[in-house]
């Protein structure tokens, strides 16, 4: 079994991880050990927005130049895109993600920290 406790940012991850009994540095995210966890234990995180709203000019090429006529702009469906520099990060979250059986959702309680945890 293997559980996730998903932070918002690194330095949330670094305090979470800090407070158990030991842990380790990975690329992207740390291992946890402490008697609480029974199971291998992962603390990762996002950093920026690891995925965001694709702009208007990726629904529709008429709503690329923005123009009163074409407004409001509302797609039928929302797209989202991870941005080149976040691919890393993003494919390791998402990695630990589907290997858990138990997920922590442990971000911000605002709507950014929401966002965070439901991109995935």
């Amino acid at each position: 079994m293997i559980t996730v406790i998903l932070a918002e940012k690194p330095s949330q991850a670094l305090a979470y991880a800090r407070a158990f009994s030991s842990y380790t540095k990975e690329d992207g995210y740390f291992r946890v050990k402490d008697s609480i966890f029974h199971d291998e234990t992962f603390i990762t995180f996002g950093f920026g927005h690891l995925v965001e709203l694709d702009s208007p000019d990726k629904y529709k090429e008429e709503w690329k130049k923005w123009a009163l006529e074409t407004l409001p702009i509302f797609p039928e469906r929302y797209q989202f895109s991870v941005p080149e520099d976040k691919q890393k990060q993003f494919t390791i979250v998402a990695g630990l993600l589907q290997k858990a059986s138990t997920i922590i959702i442990a971000t911000d309680s605002d709507r950014e920290g929401e966002n965070s945890a439901t991109c995935f």
